[in-house]
């Protein structure tokens, strides 16, 4: 809101992710100070996203800061129960039928090492 020549806002957030935490604590650090790191921030952030600037841009804001421990804890739980599925189904082919579980493992786990490819 802009009133007698100056700018006023009031920002809330949650604290439930470390990026917040970390910006929170830098905010209630800064006292009074904060327009300037704030207003240096954005403006370095437009300098490298000029089209944000044009009233014609769509804003979508993206959450960021995944626990990729927690992704890859799930894919791998997940992973475990197909596999186990599968495996129990074919028990009853032939040994060519049969899921080589270790040399899955280590494809599982070359594709989380370049999980941040996706």
């Amino acid at each position: 809101m802009k009133k007698d020549g100056k700018y006023r806002f009031s920002l809330q957030f949650s604290s439930d992710t470390p990026e917040n935490m970390q910006i929170g604590e830098l905010l209630e650090r800064l006292g009074n100070k904060k327009s300037r790191v704030i207003i240096s921030a954005l403006t370095e952030y437009l300098q490298k996203h000029p089209q944000l600037s044009e009233e014609s841009c769509k804003i979508e804001i993206r959450a960021t800061g995944y626990d990729w421990e927690k992704v890859e804890e799930f894919i791998r739980k997940l992973i475990d129960e197909k596999l186990s599925s599968a495996y129990i189904s074919n028990e009853i082919g032939t040994e060519s039928e049969k899921i080589d579980k270790e040399s899955l493992e280590e494809d599982v786990a070359k594709m989380l090492e370049n999980i941040n490819l996706f």
